[in-house]
């Protein structure tokens, strides 16, 4: 029987670059797919109810998009017409309390990061099944046969660094914290993010609970998982403190960096090899990877998870310089597919772009490694085989 899924796009554009990449994916794969657009959702209803006559395989969507939807008898559409709906969270859970608290049966959660899923499991029971879902990268290259890879020495861009200032966007997370009354809230966020940062090892959520514990408070789950998720601002911050840490140490060693995203013109400091080239497209981003002899990234403090920058890079011939986490050490090895440095080594990440930079031969080796690794093992069609969708 021909496999039927269901998508979602049309809200965030990074999130519509995946959509598209997967639906041709499976159609690839033969299956018949529906694209709904989430912002004209109640338009989209017709089209919906005329595929679900038939039997649809699945829904796949992203952050709880569609997650949802009921018709006019205010039943869930997935758990009315009992379809698992795939939803991959692109997030820490901890950002999307209300949604995950209210799911309907059928979602099956798929987490980026193996700490996600443990949280899951604690402070989300009513979720029947989460499991682990690592990211994955995109070749723009793919099916392109008028193009081909630039080599890294022909490569225009030094360094690119696409991600944003998370600060700015965390200021909007800020809860009033004068009227959290069991702890003075003020002096327990200086802490814990200066702790944080001081130990980039250690999750936010793990962090809170001890500071807590050092109080001598001790809550139940479901009020420590309220309180976590009022002060999830503190992983955005960290975040973006090394992130501006690691490009703003390469700058001043004389390393022209590429960075686009939101934030960084608003930046305190400035240096003549900083190039920020505003906000761009997803797809374009990865056009400019492919122009990159380096591409830099940051984990978003998935420990034991990764960030897509990495496959994306590898797939687009650039070598990939990032700091490491538990899956990372275990899917690479440093050195051959990718260069990995520590948050608190900042002399060292300098060493290594330094030298990538100047030995064009040795940096090609490594490129090459990498994007055969990423072309054999983190491509999208590699993760839905794992969970057996492809």
């Amino acid at each position: 029987m021909k496999k039927r899924y269901i998508f979602f796009k049309g809200l965030i554009y990074t999130l519509d670059l995946y959509t598209d990449e997967f639906v041709k994916l499976f159609a690839e794969q033969g299956a018949e797919c529906l694209v709904v657009n989430a912002a004209q959702i109640e338009d989209e209803m017709i089209r919906l109810k005329a595929f679900l006559i038939n039997e649809v395989t699945a829904v796949i969507s992203f952050n709880n998009i569609g997650l949802h939807l009921e018709f006019e008898d205010g039943h869930n559409i997935w758990d009315q017409f009992v379809i698992p709906f795939f939803n991959i969270m692109m997030d820490h859970p901890f950002h999307y309390k209300t949604a995950l608290d209210h799911a309907p049966e059928q979602m099956v959660l798929l987490c980026m990061d193996r700490n996600h899923v443990d949280y899951v499991k604690r402070f989300f029971p009513m979720v029947k099944q989460a499991e682990f879902f690592p990211h994955a990268g995109i070749e723009v290259l793919r099916g392109d046969a008028g193009r081909q890879m630039v080599p890294i020495a022909e490569r225009k861009i030094d360094v690119l660094y696409a991600g944003g200032l998370s600060r700015y966007a965390a200021e909007g997370l800020i809860p009033d914290l004068g009227r959290i009354r069991e702890f003075d809230a003020f002096a327990f966020v200086k802490h814990a993010l200066e702790t944080l940062i001081e130990n980039p090892q250690n999750t936010t959520e793990d962090v809170i609970e001890a500071g807590l514990k050092e109080l001598d408070l001790r809550f139940h789950d479901e009020k420590l998982g309220e309180i976590i998720a009022e002060l999830r601002f503190l992983d955005s911050l960290a975040v973006s403190f090394y992130r501006e840490q690691m490009i703003r140490t390469l700058t001043e060693a004389g390393i022209t960096v590429t960075v686009f995203g939101v934030g960084w013109d608003r930046c305190e400091w400035e240096n003549q090899h900083l190039i920020y080239g505003g906000i761009a497209q997803p797809m374009q981003i990865l056009e400019l990877m492919n122009e990159s002899k380096v591409v830099l990234n940051t984990m978003t403090w998935f420990k034991r998870g990764a960030h897509d920058r990495i496959f994306n890079g590898m797939l687009a011939g650039a070598v990939v310089v990032s700091d490491s986490s538990e899956y990372i050490d275990e899917q690479f090895k440093d050195g051959e597919q990718l260069k990995l440095f520590s948050l608190q080594d900042r002399k060292g990440l300098t060493e290594t772009v330094k030298t990538l930079l100047s030995n064009t031969e040795s940096a090609q080796k490594t490129a090459d490694c990498g994007y055969l690794c990423a072309k054999e093992h983190h491509r999208w069609i590699n993760r839905f085989r794992d969970i057996a969708l492809c």
